[in-house]
């Protein structure tokens, strides 16, 4: 350890003592505390510590006068790789916070992959204090705010910088990921970034752990883990935020891993700057995928049955179906978002979760298809309308217990190895085979049930940068898919329902600028909605009958305003209901 001493209360010393605890003030200290050092030398030897004896201890940069910039201070010797790159990643072209963010999450991965190790890390930068010329009591001041009762400048110095330390998690923005193994251990990474503009120090602060040994295969799964982190958080942090979450989606391809949960949080964004990111979750398991968004101009949330994605989408037909299917219900969206005048920003991140959910599991043999599976004869029972609509009755009756038709069989039994079954006890159906799986399947939708939303606010800009048109939307989509035992045939009954709906407001100027307050605007609603049932009945070998109802109510008004009043109004009802038969 090096230390500087002074042999009494000379000038020299003193003006020393001053500059050290007057260069490293943190946010949230008054400039007395700071103060205090200046004029309180000791009467023996001052001792200030250069480096620590022990990884705890704060290590800081020799101090400088007032007005010389910021200096930093480390949690430990900075020494190494990761501190390295915390150090780059703050610098003065480090603005938003990808440039913060940037390769850290990924880098503290293969720490751990490597070294097995945990890893923590504190940087802070600590902007130099300037004296308080209304300081009467220095000593007394330094004494009360760091709770220590001394006037030791060394000691003053040493617990500011701790205290700046301390500073960096005060309102900062927090990246924290937990990712299970299948041998129950739970690895824990955390980063967190301090602008230093609403308290706090401004800095990095970052950790990773696991809650016990990892195997070889959990440290390869790791480390394969770091680039979709990196690209992960690279989007969400670069202004509006953008989705690349494949290379997460994927974590449990080799079976190594069971559950991923990413969370973001930044309390410092700016409400007046629409579209930046305040919050974002990710969870992946084996039974859901789920993902959550909220920026300074909406939310979205989005649920994805997990088990399905992987359990319909097996070989190359069935990869190719889903995308073709997501194709399908992106066009839904961007139809359902140019009729509402949605948020454009957030309807692509709506968009792109929803691409990157229902993306079926990477084959690297396989490449992106469209897999047309309708049959030729697919639309030849749409002429019997009466045929479908009977079995419509039918199934209805048997859902509420009716008597008639194929309701009798809701309380019937069927025999089985072991005596009796209920045949409405979903493990007693049996087995589907291959065959007649990949028939029901084609009459699907093609995608994993779901539940996905949207709310944001929007606004258009004239050439010259003025308002010129501003709403709201809010956006519903979802799909349920049940099975059931079906007396009547000896095979099963399938349900699956897709719901839509769409509830949306906006006034658009009639010049350059929207004039809300004047009341002179063209403001136009729209209020949609959808449902599309699809009805399969099996036997024990075959399809026996397949059809589709489709339910649409939609309607759009438009209303001149002019001085808050009504100058025109007009309405545009549409609904309409169709039914299918498929087989």
């Amino acid at each position: 350890m090096n230390f500087i001493a002074s042999a009494g209360p000379g000038l020299l010393d003193r003006l020393a003592a001053s500059r050290a605890a007057a260069s490293f003030r943190p946010a949230g200290v008054s400039s007395r505390a700071a103060d205090a050092v200046s004029s309180s030398a000791p009467s023996a030897g001052t001792r200030v510590t250069l480096d620590a004896a022990t990884a705890d201890a704060a290590v800081y940069a020799r101090p400088s006068a007032p007005g010389a910039g910021p200096r930093r201070v480390w949690a430990k010797a900075g020494d190494d790789g990761l501190s390295e790159l915390m150090s780059r990643n703050s610098g003065k072209e480090a603005h938003t916070l990808s440039d913060r963010w940037r390769g850290l999450g990924g880098a503290l991965l293969k720490q751990l992959a490597d070294t097995g190790e945990r890893y923590r890390q504190t940087l802070a930068d600590v902007v130099p204090a300037l004296p308080d010329a209304g300081a009467t009591d220095p000593a007394a001041s330094a004494a009360n705010a760091e709770g220590t009762g001394s006037a030791d400048p060394a000691a003053a110095a040493a617990a500011l910088q701790q205290q700046a330390l301390s500073g960096v998690a005060t309102n900062a923005t927090t990246v924290s990921l937990k990712v299970q193994t299948r041998s129950g251990q739970t690895v824990e990474l955390k980063i967190g970034v301090n602008s230093g503009e609403s308290g706090g120090t401004r800095g990095l602060q970052v950790e990773v752990s696991s809650s016990g040994p990892l195997s070889g295969a959990e440290r390869d799964a790791l480390a394969l883990l770091s680039d979709g982190l990196d690209r992960a958080l690279e989007g969400l942090g670069d202004g509006v935020p953008t989705l690349d979450l494949l290379g997460l989606t994927g974590f449990d391809a080799d079976g190594v891993l069971t559950g991923l949960d990413l969370r973001i949080d930044h309390p410092d964004a700016s409400a007046d700057r629409p579209g930046q990111l305040r919050s974002f979750s990710l969870q992946l398991g084996a039974e859901k995928k789920s993902l959550s968004l909220r920026t300074t101009s909406g939310e979205m949330a989005l649920e994805v049955d997990a088990a399905a994605t992987s359990r319909t989408t097996t070989g190359a037909p069935a990869s190719g179906r889903r995308w073709s299917a997501i194709d399908q219900l992106l066009q839904q969206v961007d139809a359902a978002a140019e009729r509402s005048h949605a948020d454009a920003a957030m309807t692509k991140s709506f968009k792109d979760a929803f691409r990157q959910l229902q993306a079926p599991p990477a084959d690297p043999d396989e490449t992106r298809r469209v897999d047309d599976t309708r049959r030729p004869d697919a639309g030849e029972g749409r002429g019997r309308p009466q045929d479908a609509a009977s079995l419509l009755a039918v199934r209805h009756a048997a859902n509420t217990g009716s008597s008639s038709g194929a309701g009798t069989a809701a309380k019937a039994t069927t025999a089985a190895k072991g005596g009796a079954v209920d045949a409405l006890d979903p493990s007693a159906m049996a087995p589907m085979s291959d065959g007649l799986r990949a028939q029901a399947q084609s009459l699907r939708s093609g995608l994993a049930d779901f539940q996905a939303s949207f709310s944001a606010d929007s606004q258009r800009t004239s050439r010259i940068g003025s308002v010129q048109e501003a709403g709201h939307a809010d956006y519903r989509i979802g799909q349920t898919t049940s099975e059931r035992p079906n007396a009547a045939t000896g095979g099963r009954s399938i349900t699956q329902t897709q719901t839509e709906t769409l509830s949306a407001s906006f006034q658009k100027s009639r010049t350059y600028t929207l004039d809300r307050a004047g009341g002179n605007y063209d403001a136009t609603t729209v209020e949609d909605s959808k449902t599309v049932t699809t009805l399969i009945d099996t036997t024990r070998d075959s399809i026996s009958r397949a059809m589709r109802r489709t339910d649409e109510q939609r309607r759009k008004t438009f209303t001149e305003v002019e001085n808050h009043r009504a100058a025109s109004h007009q309405e545009w009802p549409d609904q309409r209901s169709v039914v299918e038969r498929l087989r």
